[in-house]
């Protein structure tokens, strides 16, 4: 059948585009031209594309199909196409996936590296945050400089959309100028504001970026409109800061506060005063300004009587001194009834009785005139008593006054005045004591209270019987004051020692009066209480020292002495301090390892102590390592007191982290932990803060500190801190390293050099091998690992650990130059399975066609010839590659499928490494059949596949394709497959008549290769063909090479070529020499084969057929041109039969040779007459026109 019609697609191509590892799925439909179904089969050229149908049939057939992008990588393009093979020919529909780069496009554009994203952090600072934190940003670090800011954008974009980290990693990487916030005053002041006041202080910014600011008030008459600022809050580069006033809260004066304004590196604080102005506000009858300086000259009053009733002034000074003050106070408000009392109490002291009495009666008509607070009016009665001559007038101003109190109780100056009339004060020392105590539990906090309670102790320290609230405070007061006295420090020694709990001001006292009369039993007291308040700062060491000096005897006074011992201590531990701890010691760690560390630094001047405690150093020294703890003593401990008969597994693994610990120091009190990121991990590692300070173990040189506060913002260098390493010991690291079975920081270190890959070598292969395997190694550093053990096994020629570690590789992660890398060692070391799955699963892009040839070969040669889809893919692309062999041929030979230009490839290289090809022949030549394709090398197929024994049914439907190729198409046929059809024809099998007719065309116009068996063959072809009626104009050839051809020596074939199936007629007339017919005679041309049209006509010499043909297909008609044949051109004087007589006779008349024409005559009438008595006639087959044969 000839394959006229072409199939139409859906696609012209495939184009496909998706992410790394995805996996799309698409369809495409294939369409037939006709009524005809398509039938075929599809392969596709890449083995990541999957076509889901592979066979098909069907007017209008949907061919799915499935790509997987699983090992590829960003930014590759795969092209590949679909091999259709169809009963309408062979199509390529080609197709593209494209894998998506990892660039990251923005409204800036690309983002390839730092400048790019600083620029887009200026222009839109929320798309940049976004693209921070999106997956896509880390490869952005991949190469180039910008990779050495990996491991701190690890650590930054951990908390996602934190913005602050964002601007942390721009400061980091020099991009950018910390964002500076300047307020436009550094204080505020306001006067007399009213009701609730609005007030602003603009903030100007500095810089770009991440823009936030924590706005805090202080002061309670001080509020603030909103408690952050934003980048919203900005108006181009200013904020205006609302605050309020509320005029209710303030006081007379000045009132303090402040605004405090936070950003992520600093604290700004803005001192507000709001100043109110008094006006005629007057307090206790006087303007405010005069009262507060009235206040003043009465506290002074007060001390001044103090430091005479404390027997620091004389009488004499201490009056002077208080008329003067007086003076002063009468100055401001010469009206003022207290101050008028106070002139005369100072008046009488200095028995000045009559001008006293003056300024008395003056006082009384102001009493008189206007209300006075009541103990005013007392004040004034007990005045008058110190005048008085009668008894009974004290008396009853006694019981007046006692009177006012008992409505007045919380008013202690009403009664420190019954404290001086009331007898029974004056006589009994203990009931004055526990007035003044119940005045000062009444809230009574007056130094005139604590004067007159000194004073009865100074007389009768027996008066102290507890250690309460009112005795220390009465014995602080006088420590303050410088009263402390020798004879009453027993008492206060012996209640201060029954007090339970520790008491600070107890201390100060003690403190105060040991500075003054120093003794050991207030030293004792002094150490015992600092020892009940737990006390062990600095300060405390000094008393515990001189106890210790002393030699007193206070339990767990050592113990304190030690955990006291400041931290840079350079002196002298005590000989006794050490002996008691040479049995047992209760210490907190850090001071044991000070002790011990001490010891062993004095072992030379004293041996004595350190062999005591040398089991004891070493059973902390290896309890301490057990528990992982480290300092500076510990650290020294360890170094020199540590040996390898010490260690073991665990031991090692601790000592290895503290040999590698730095104590990382910050100021910044919001930091709560160190953060740290290695370069080779893909984790992060957090260590908490304690006091400033967190115990950090730091492997190799390529890591990150960043410090993380209580909100997630973390810090690289806005927060600065100090890092110091602990212990640095070399001898103790390869001490410890051969016991160490698994410990990543130490694999880290061992693996590191100079903040890159060292080189594997004996000493490091292990944690290489340990790195390698861990889950939490970065992906792309672990495809290097990989590599270098692969090499170092395979240079070392150590194949059995090789194949080991090749064994337990997994391919997750691993770039593909690595991987197509470790395939071919897999190969190497006869992991064929292995490598097999590991292509299977990612694919043949970029891999080496010399691997994927070897490890093939050596599949086929272990399972068989068994076919598999995957094999035969990776099959092909070695030997597409040029890299086969036997076994990968025979492989090919037997089961791909493909287009025919692929299987003649296959074919040529089989047969030049003299492989079978018998089973590609055969597929090659029924795919020709199928398919209508074709090869220049056909016909040396078919001798292949003939000369290893061919399928009868292949053989003959091949060979009638070649014929009908050949006689019909007007292709080029090898004479081969002519020798082939006789041999079939001999074989008695059937053969097609195209092949008869292809056979006779080829002879006819190549007579000199004619044989005795082509003869035979034609003569039995031709027979064959004369009775199915079948005759070409190419028979009139053999009527002088074949006996019995005589009978188309007088017909003229008229040949024409039309569509098979159409209705073709002549339209014809002859003409004899100057007589041609009138008229066109319509006769049909029969089709003989392949729409090859065929009409015979006898001509004699002298006629001419003129003529032209119609042509009728599907109710539409054709006509050719005209066309003219002449009859018999040449004068034969001996003609073979009856037409060549006849036409000789026609010449000879023509030409007027009589002579000859009268031979001819006789000539022809005794042929006639023997075969008339002779023969019997029978009739022909074929007829002329016009006259019959």
């Amino acid at each position: 059948m000839e394959k006229t019609d072409v199939l139409e697609f859906s696609d012209i191509s495939l184009e496909l585009s998706l992410k790394q590892g995805e996996t799309a799925e698409g369809s495409f439909i294939v369409y037939a031209p006709g009524d005809v179904p398509v039938e075929g089969w599809i392969v596709s050229s890449q083995i990541r594309m999957e076509c889901l149908a592979e066979e098909f049939i069907g007017i209008k057939e949907t061919i799915p199909y499935r790509f997987s992008a699983k090992g590829t990588e960003p930014g590759d393009i795969v092209e590949g196409a679909f091999f259709i093979v169809t009963n309408y020919g062979e199509y390529e529909l080609p197709y593209r996936v494209e894998i998506e780069n990892d660039e990251i496009e923005s409204s800036v554009g690309t983002i390839k590296n730092m400048f790019h994203f600083t620029n887009l952090a200026k222009e839109n600072w929320e798309e940049a945050v976004k693209i921070f934190y999106s997956p896509r940003f880390k490869n952005i670090f991949s190469g180039g400089l910008d990779r050495q800011y990996y491991s701190a954008y690890k650590g930054l974009s951990a908390v996602y959309g934190n913005e602050r980290n964002m601007e942390e990693f721009l400061l980091e990487i020099n991009k950018k100028q910390r964002v500076e916030f300047v307020p436009e005053k550094t204080e505020i002041l306001i006067e007399d504001p009213v009701d609730i006041s609005r007030h602003e202080i603009v903030i100007a910014r500095n810089g770009w970026g991440y823009t936030s600011l924590e706005l805090k008030a202080e002061g309670d008459f001080l509020r603030i409109e909103k408690e952050r600022a934003s980048e919203y809050d900005f108006l181009g580069n200013t904020f205006r800061l609302v605050f309020y006033i509320d005029s209710e809260r303030l006081h007379a004066g000045r009132n303090f506060g402040s605004i405090c304004i936070s950003d992520p590196h600093r604290d700004i604080t803005i001192p507000v005063t709001v100043v109110r102005h008094a006006g005629e506000r007057r307090f206790y009858g006087v303007r405010y300004g005069a009262y507060r300086e009235k206040k003043k000259l009465l506290m002074q009053i007060i001390d001044c009587y103090c430091a005479f009733r404390g027997k620091r002034i004389s009488s004499r000074i201490w009056m002077g001194e208080t008329e003067k003050l007086v003076d002063r106070l009468s100055a401001l408000d010469s009206r003022d009834i207290q101050t008028g009392l106070f002139r005369a109490q100072l008046l009488i002291t200095q028995e000045r009785m009559q001008e006293a009495k003056w300024e008395m009666e003056r006082i009384k008509a102001a009493i008189d005139r206007e209300e006075c607070r009541p103990e005013i009016w007392c004040y004034y009665l007990y005045l008058t008593t110190l005048y008085a001559e009668e008894d009974s007038y004290v008396d009853e101003i006694t019981e007046r006054i006692s009177w006012i109190y008992k409505k007045n109780r919380d008013n202690w100056r009403i009664g420190w005045l019954m404290l001086h009339l009331m007898e029974e004060y004056a006589k009994s020392p203990s009931r004055r004591w526990m007035f003044l105590e119940e005045q000062f539990q009444g809230g009574c906090t007056s130094p005139v209270l604590y004067i007159e309670a000194w004073h009865l102790l100074e007389m009768n320290p027996a008066l102290l019987m507890k250690m309460e609230s009112f005795e220390i405070q009465v014995l602080n007061f006088a420590a303050k004051k410088g009263f402390l006295i020798r004879d009453i420090i027993v008492q206060v020694r012996y209640q201060i020692q029954k007090m339970k709990a520790y008491s600070e001001r107890a201390f100060y006292i003690l403190k105060e009066y040991y500075g003054k009369f120093p003794d050991n039993e207030t030293l004792q007291a002094i150490c015992t209480l600092l020892i009940k308040g737990n006390r062990t700062d600095s300060a405390s060491f000094s008393w515990y020292s001189l106890g210790v000096e002393q030699e007193l005897r206070i339990t767990r006074l050592y113990e304190y002495y030690m955990m006291s011992l400041p931290a840079d201590f350079a002196g002298e531990i005590p000989k006794m301090v050490l002996m008691y701890f040479a049995y047992q010691s209760q210490l907190d760690y850090r001071k044991n390892a000070f002790l011990y560390a001490y010891i062993y630094r004095q072992r030379k001047e004293h041996p004595e102590y350190y062999i005591k405690f040398c089991t004891q150093i070493e059973n902390f020294v290896l309890y301490q390592l057990q528990k992982g703890r480290i300092n500076r003593d510990l650290a020294y401990l360890y170094k020199n007191t540590l040996t390898a008969n010490l260690m073991n597994e665990e031991r090692a693994g601790q000592l290895t982290t503290l040999l590698f610990t730095h104590v990382v120091k910050t100021e910044n009190k919001k930091i709560r932990q160190a953060v740290v990121t290695y370069a080779l991990s893909s984790r992060e590692y957090r260590y908490p803060f304690s006091d400033g300070s967190a115990a950090v173990p730091l492997y190799g040189d390529d890591y990150k500190i960043l410090l993380e506060d209580g909100e997630g913002n973390r810090y690289t260098v806005s927060a600065p801190f100090q890092t110091e390493r602990m212990m640095n010991s070399e001898k103790l690291l390869q001490m410890a390293a051969p016991f160490v079975r698994a410990h990543g920081g130490l694999d880290i270190y061992m693996c590191e050099n100079n903040r890159s890959l060292a080189e594997v070598k004996e000493e490091n292969v292990l944690q290489f091998r340990r790195i390698s395997e861990s889950p939490y190694i970065e992906a792309e550093r672990k495809s290097e690992i990989y590599l270098k053990l692969i090499h170092y096994y395979f240079e070392r020629d150590s194949l059995m650990d090789l194949e080991d570690y090749l064994k337990d590789l997994e391919p997750e992660g691993m770039k593909r130059k690595e991987r197509n890398e470790a395939i071919r060692f897999m190969v190497i070391c006869g992991l064929y399975e292995k490598a097999f799955d590991w292509v299977k699963e990612f694919g043949m892009q970029s891999a080496d066609a010399k691997t994927l040839m070897r490890m093939c070969s050596r599949l086929i040669s272990r399972n068989g010839f068994i076919e598999d889809r995957d094999m035969t893919h990776m099959v092909y692309y070695a030997f597409h590659k040029g890299k086969y062999d036997g076994n990968l041929l025979s492989y090919l030979v037997c089961f791909y499928k493909g287009m025919l230009w692929q299987l003649k490839k296959i074919w040529k290289s089989a047969s030049a490494f003299e492989v079978d090809t018998y089973a590609i022949c055969e597929r090659m030549l029924i795919q020709m059949l199928f398919s209508g394709a074709s090869i220049g090398e056909r016909a040396e197929v078919f001798r292949t596949y003939v000369s290893g024994g061919a399928k009868p049914e292949v053989e003959t439907a091949f060979l009638a394709q070649c014929s009908y190729d050949y006689f019909v198409k007007d292709k080029t046929i090898d004479p081969y497959l002519f020798a082939d059809a006789v041999r079939v024809y001999e074989r008695g099998e059937r053969l097609h008549k195209v092949c008869k007719m292809a056979f006779l065309k080829y002879f006819a116009a190549n007579k000199e290769e004619i044989t005795p068996k082509i003869r035979m063959a034609a003569r039995l072809f031709l027979s064959d063909l004369e009775e199915a009626g079948i005759y070409f104009a190419f028979f009139k050839e053999y009527v002088k090479e074949l006996p019995g051809m005589e009978r188309f020596e007088d017909k003229t074939v008229v040949e024409y070529r039309a569509e098979s199936g159409s209705r073709v007629a002549i339209h014809y007339k002859i003409e004899r020499g100057n007589y041609t017919e009138g008229e066109y005679r319509q006769e049909d041309m029969k089709d003989m084969y392949g729409g090859i049209y065929a009409k015979a006509f006898i001509l004699f010499f002298g006629e001419q057929l003129q003529y032209y043909i119609m042509e009728e297909s599907e109710g539409e008609k054709r006509f050719s041109e005209s066309f003219s044949v002449n009859g018999g051109d040449s004068f034969q004087e001996e003609g073979e039969g009856r037409f060549g007589l006849l036409n000789g006779i026609i010449a000879a008349g023509a030409l007027q040779d009589h002579e000859a024409q009268s031979r001819l005559l006789e000539d022809y009438y005794k042929k006639e007459y023997i075969v008339s008595r002779t023969f019997r006639l029978r009739t022909g087959k074929i007829n002329g026109s016009g006259r019959e044969a």
